[in-house]
């Protein structure tokens, strides 16, 4: 079979596979009633709308749970039957679909086949025309390349001319001058610069008129510069001068400041002790007039005791009473067990200016007590206390 019929017969059958695809896209648009499996499901579903559209089911009882349940069995046989129905339906044309897809594929096996056959053809020819035009365009690309550097690197040397009077704008006079020299001797040869011959000399007699400027302005700035540099070296030895004067004088500030701080910590130091001394000094006064007070109030009140006692001595003396020598005794040893007594005899020999009451009238008081004159009552005394009473 000639390829062009075999080619003509495999479109054919392309199409005609794409149509029945075509076709079965659209089937289910079609009403169901036109499908004849549906038909007897058709007036089940019409039973059932008809039935069970409006029912409300009402599960809260138990007859109305079971009610609900015989309800739903009896649509879902409906639903059940449905499916079925469609499995069934489904079936042959299942199977044209699938021996229609057998044939796509083989049609595009078929036609993948031929292809290879033609690039086998097509192939050789096409390679050697491709290796051609490659040769072609990569001698092409060789050639701009080339020509692409040496523009590239006349471009550079001109851009160099152009360009080195900015790039020295800052730098020094000796600087300036070598690459000046350099730009001089330089030479544009029209065998490396071509068509861009007087381009380059136009930008080489350019680069040197700017750099002998840039020379000579770096000149002048160079010697202001130095004169700048000397005057601010002049400067600096003079602020040099000035700060080691104000450390010295900061050092000196600071040294006196020293010994104002210790002559006056000292003086603080001599006025605390002062006040500490006076502090001490007062802190002693105050007790010793704290302790004479108390020996004040003490003898005051012994001065009080002993009025008391002579007091009632003295009325004792007004009631006659034996004199024995027993009662002698025991008046001599009352008045020495007696502390006020003691302290009588002892405060007249050591303080003239004490309350306590005077010998003779502890003598009085013991002649009036046990009813014998003052001599005898000095004797008793002065044997029960040697040195104390006065002969």
């Amino acid at each position: 079979m000639p390829a062009n019929t075999k080619k003509t017969h495999a479109q054919e059958t392309l199409e005609a596979s794409e149509s029945v695809n075509a076709q079965k896209s659209v089937s289910p648009t079609v009403a169901v009633t036109d499908i004849a499996e549906y038909r007897p499901h058709e007036e089940q579903i019409v039973r059932l709308e008809t039935t069970y559209a409006k029912l409300v089911v009402d599960c809260s009882t138990s007859e109305g749970l079971a009610n609900a349940k015989e309800v739903r069995t009896d649509i879902r046989d409906v639903r059940y039957a449905l499916a079925q129905t469609t499995k069934t339906a489904l079936v042959p044309y299942q199977q044209k679909v699938k021996d229609a897809q057998a044939r796509v594929n083989q049609v595009k096996e078929f036609g993948e086949a031929l292809k290879d056959r033609v690039l086998a053809i097509e192939t050789p020819v096409d390679e050697a025309i491709k290796a051609e035009e490659k040769r072609v365009a990569d001698a092409k690309a060789e050639r701009e390349r080339i020509e692409a550097e040496r523009i590239e690197t006349i471009r550079a040397k001109i851009n160099r001319f152009i360009s080195v009077a900015a790039a020295y704008a800052s730098r020094s006079a000796a600087d300036i001058a070598n690459v000046l020299q350099g730009v001089k001797v330089s030479v544009i040869l029209p065998e490396e610069y071509a068509e861009f011959e007087a381009e380059g000399t136009i930008a080489r007699d350019s680069a040197i008129e700017q750099l002998e400027t840039l020379h000579k302005s770096a000149v002048e700035r160079e010697e202001a510069a130095a004169k700048l540099l000397a005057q601010q070296k002049e400067l600096d030895e003079l602020r040099e001068k000035q700060r080691i004067a104000d450390a010295e004088a900061e050092e000196l500030r600071k040294q006196r400041a020293e010994e104002d701080r210790k002559r006056l910590k000292q003086q603080q130091d001599e006025l605390d002790q002062q006040r500490r001394d006076m502090e001490a000094q007062q802190r002693n006064q105050r007790e010793q007039q704290e302790e004479q007070q108390r020996q004040q109030r003490e003898r005051d009140a012994q001065y009080q005791r002993d009025q008391e006692e002579l007091a009632r001595l003295r009325a004792q003396a007004t009631v006659p009473a034996p004199a024995t020598p027993a009662a002698a005794s025991m008046a001599v040893e009352t008045v020495e067990c007696t502390p006020i007594s003691e302290k009588a005899v002892s405060a007249e020999s050591d303080d003239v200016t004490s309350t306590a009451p005077p010998v003779e009238d502890i003598v009085e008081i013991v002649a009036l007590g046990f009813d014998v004159d003052l001599d005898t009552a000095r004797a008793w005394l002065r044997a029960r206390h040697p040195g104390k009473v006065a002969t």
